[in-house]
């Protein structure tokens, strides 16, 4: 259990609860508290989410978010505007989107829900620079929003899967470790296509980029999303273009020496959505 290891790490006495969920709930707000002190602000919250917007009185949690995504060895963007807020309307707005889409997926999909609820305590609500939004390796529990206005109720669901398997991926990563060389990540030659994007991208981003789109596929596969074969959409390509995308991907990356650029972990995961990809029809 993370929260037990992080207390036993830090000198800290395990936390204890009513039921075991509790008490990881617990440990993982302690953890994630400690990493970020900016948290403590928010956490623990009570009724989930410990939604926040990025006006003064979450300056701190804002500004943490930013520094983490600036200081990423391997950024290639730079997505978040560091003065704007929503205005009131426009908040509630964005904030009722993703309130329904969670709302949904607790009906198609409680476990995930609950999960959600776990891991991405935080919803950090401000615009940013074309994207909708975003997570962080050095914030985890907060998830960044600023869900388009024409997106319907599919894209939502799909977006905070999205950015949960982000989530999931950098606790595998503190658990395990990922990289051996992060800066032999950023050489060109081994630059490969990202499955959902389609442009040349380091290694660990293309490695998430693989893992959300076969999750993606995986949910409107299982019937977790459902609709999304009838219904038009922004966020993600049609499953037959993400199929190709992934598995594009996917073979292009084992063309790779991966022993010498990853961890064992990394590459069971990737091995592993190789293989449920090929479970997966194509159209």
């Amino acid at each position: 259990m993370v929260s037990t290891a992080h207390a036993a790490r830090t000198g800290q006495e395990a936390v204890t609860a009513e039921s075991e969920f509790e008490a990881l709930r617990a440990g993982y707000q302690l953890m994630i508290g400690d990493m970020q002190p900016v948290l403590r602000e928010v956490l623990p919250a009570g009724a989930y989410p410990a939604a926040v917007t990025a006006g003064a009185a979450h300056e701190g949690l804002r500004d943490a978010f930013l520094h983490g995504i600036a200081n990423e060895e391997s950024v290639d963007y730079d997505i978040f505007r560091t003065q704007q807020v929503f205005a009131d309307d426009e908040l509630a707005a964005k904030r009722r989107r993703i309130t329904e889409a969670l709302d949904a997926l607790g009906e198609t999909w409680p476990e995930f829900r609950a999960l959600y609820e776990l891991l991405v305590p935080v919803l950090l609500y401000a615009p940013d620079g074309g994207l909708a939004g975003g997570t962080s390796s050095t914030v985890l529990g907060v998830l960044w929003l600023a869900p388009k206005e024409h997106w319907n109720t599919v894209d939502a669901q799909e977006f905070l899967l999205h950015e949960f398997v982000h989530h999931t991926l950098f606790l595998e990563e503190r658990r395990f470790g990922f990289y051996r060389n992060m800066t032999m990540l950023m050489e060109d030659q081994y630059l490969t296509r990202s499955a959902i994007r389609k442009d040349r991208r380091p290694l660990d981003k293309v490695l998430h980029s693989i893992v959300v789109g076969a999750e993606v596929l995986l949910a409107r596969q299982e019937g977790r999303i459902p609709g999304s074969e009838h219904t038009p959409l922004s966020l993600h390509p049609g499953s037959q273009e993400l199929r190709d995308g992934v598995a594009a991907s996917l073979d292009e990356v084992f063309e790779l020496p991966l022993e010498k650029l990853l961890q064992p972990r990394p590459i069971e995961i990737l091995e592993l959505t190789r293989k449920r990809l090929a479970e997966i029809p194509s159209s």
